[in-house]
């Protein structure tokens, strides 16, 4: 305990010493190859939102080829800002090293930040198994330590067992709301940034369904992404779509507004409750190809007021409450 005390203290000292400015949108890259398995156009979508300006993109040791696509625009001469994680169930610190050295190798250099995720809370080594990433950072291997789908009780374990926890990364959007359980204000306590994904429901939340008839059967969900959103959709709307309609029509609304589309609106709110509510964070936007660059780079200059957060909180108010829900990643682990 005194040794990730101090190790804590010291990563804090360094920090300190340079700050850092952390970027209000990441390139999500989980699904870069779904569309196409052609790498070299992939590298390519990399390359053209880094050259827009979108410097930072997550990835994760788990997400077949990513890594060493950034590895590849790395190559090109580009110098990203990498957020990857560490993905296990085992707490050894040769299994650390060893999925470290790999990331490495594939991205070329030390990611800047390393998320943790931790499949089983029944097993109580997680802070064990975190503890070694604190010690990689020591050894300049990785620059942040991050969590991935903690909880707030298991969270607040890692932090109180003295692990240098910079961010946490958790599903948040108009349709899943669990970070409002304690997430937000924990978050806000400790000053730990949330790194948000699924903000646009893997597309549901845009003007493509505005107006559209409820689709039916798999084939309908057109993504991986899509079909895991769909569960969340389902469970706030209760099944009604019309209500799910409604909050795109006040989303479309505030999107006039702001000559702006459903789906920035939607990341958008997301970043409002984060600097509002909680330590401030990032939204992930997750991209395939180059279709939505100009859309994301008008994102950037979006900033909703206090009006267009009460529109949407009239609506979200008619469906289910995220009290219901239990915290993070709770349905995920069976809970």
């Amino acid at each position: 305990m005194l040794l990730l005390t101090l190790l804590a203290s010291a990563a804090a000292e360094e920090a300190c010493a340079e700050p850092q400015t952390e970027p209000r949108i990441v390139i999500g890259c989980w699904q870069l190859l779904e569309r196409h398995a052609d790498e070299a156009r992939a590298v390519d979508t990399l390359q053209a939102y880094f050259d827009a300006g979108f410097t930072a993109y997550d990835t994760a040791d788990i997400y077949g080829r990513s890594e060493s696509l950034i590895g590849k625009l790395r190559e090109r001469g580009r110098a990203p800002v990498v957020y990857t994680k560490y993905v296990t169930q085992d707490a050894s610190i040769a299994n650390a090293r060893a999925i470290n050295a790999a990331s490495r190798r594939a991205l070329g250099a030390a990611p800047e930040m390393v998320q943790f995720h931790w499949w089983d809370f029944g097993d109580a080594r997680f802070v064990q198994a975190a503890a070694h990433l604190a010690t990689l950072q020591t050894e300049g291997a990785l620059a942040q330590v991050a969590a991935c789908n903690f909880d707030t009780a298991h969270l607040r374990e890692l932090v109180d067992a003295g692990v240098p926890i910079r961010a946490n990364q958790v599903q948040y959007s108009l349709l899943d709301r669990r970070p409002e359980n304690g997430m937000l204000d924990y978050a806000r306590e400790k000053g730990i940034r949330l790194a948000c994904f699924g903000t646009i429901g893997g597309g549901w939340l845009s003007d493509r369904w505005l107006g559209a008839p409820r689709p039916h059967g798999r084939r309908a969900q057109r993504t991986v992404s899509m079909r895991m959103y769909h569960q969340p959709l389902e469970r706030w709307s209760g099944g009604d779509w019309e209500l799910f309609q409604d909050l795109l029509r006040a989303a479309r609304k505030i999107a006039d507004k702001h000559a702006s589309t459903i789906a920035n609106v939607a990341a958008a709110w997301v970043l409002r409750q984060l600097d509002t509510r909680g330590a401030g964070g990032w939204v992930i936007v997750g991209v395939r190809d180059t279709e939505h660059l100009d859309e994301h780079k008008a994102l950037r200059a979006l900033a909703l007021d206090d009006d267009d957060d009460a529109a949407l909180a009239a609506v979200l108010a008619r469906g289910r409450s995220p009290a219901e829900d239990g915290d993070i990643w709770s349905f995920e682990r069976g809970r």
